[in-house]
């Protein structure tokens, strides 16, 4: 059994989620690809606070039953324990500290800068004993998929103009719009709204949006800034997709489409934390959450 639950200061954290990633990509599962549907957000049990960015990637990936999580505190508060061999699952946060002045700085003028750390969740049906009334109900949702599809592209604060003009889908980063094929133009309805997210995910990054560098500064194809920009608008249309309930079977999972994004993973750790915060951002704005709604994990005393 693993119960530590505190954060690292000598381990690489960015090494530890990316090589979780790329063992799972070698193993040919595409984790953004996971959907939720059936077994709920990744949550927090207690707090009741979906895990957001890489988090909800990383235990999204783990196939439990229910996407349920607690901490190890949290699980002793409640009367509850860990079954035998299990072992815990790593989540990361933000964390802020006090750098101290280096030579040459102005003396007594601490920096604060804000670093990675980790900590460990279990999943409900790693443990035993936790009281029944704090296991929610897996809801359904009433609204046909479509319709929610349609919602979120209707009610997206600020859209950008959606053109059907020419047969191909792109965002225009200068006129700020986005064309679109017409929906008889693809196999499936699923795999419209699904390319139709990724263009909306690309349009945040817009200067009177997001202002993202790598939709601002158009870079070119295959460039380092735009794999970031294609995973960032993959990881939020997958979002988007387990949002509303569709599964676009079209999603590429080829072993080419893998190799590629293992290569950028092994050159660059920092690449999929980056890629998924933003993506998580795009999703926000998106579904128009409040600010309130929307800050990234700085601290995980909201979940002790």
């Amino acid at each position: 059994m693993d119960s530590n639950n505190t954060s690292s200061t000598k381990l690489d954290v960015y090494e530890i989620v990316t090589n979780r990633i790329i063992d799972l990509l070698e193993a040919g599962t595409v984790p953004w690809q996971k959907p939720w549907t059936d077994s709920g957000v990744p949550m927090n049990l207690i707090s009741k606070r979906a895990y957001r960015g890489i988090n909800l990637w990383l235990l999204l990936s783990l196939n439990y039953e229910r996407n349920l999580f607690l901490t190890w505190d949290q699980l002793k508060k409640i009367g509850g324990s860990v079954n035998k061999d299990e072992h815990g699952h790593v989540v990361v946060f933000w964390k802020n500290v006090k750098k101290e002045s280096e030579e040459g700085e102005q003396e007594g003028k601490a920096k604060t800068v804000s670093m990675l750390r980790y900590y460990k969740v279990f999943n409900i049906a790693q443990c035993r004993d936790i009281p029944t009334d704090l296991i929610p109900e897996l809801l359904k949702d009433e609204i046909p998929p479509i319709h929610e599809c349609e919602t979120i592209i209707q009610t997206m604060p600020d859209c950008p103009i959606i053109k059907h003009k020419e047969n191909k889908a792109f965002y225009h980063v200068v006129e700020d719009y986005i064309n679109m094929p017409k929906k008889k133009s693809f196999k499936t309805i699923e795999a419209y709204y699904s390319t139709f997210f990724h263009e909306l995910v690309h349009s945040t990054g817009a200067e009177k949006r997001l202002c993202r560098k790598t939709i601002t500064e158009m870079a070119e194809f295959g460039s380092e800034p735009y794999s970031i920009e294609e995973l960032i608008a993959e990881m939020g249309a997958a979002y988007l997709n387990s949002y509303t309930g569709i599964l676009d079977k079209e999603m590429g999972n080829s072993v080419a489409y893998i190799q590629g994004w293992l290569e950028k993973l092994k050159n660059d750790k920092r690449f999929i934390i980056s890629a998924s915060g933003q993506a998580q951002k795009a999703v926000d704005l998106i579904l128009g959450r409040k600010d309130n709604e929307t800050k990234d994990e700085v601290d995980k005393s909201s979940e002790e």
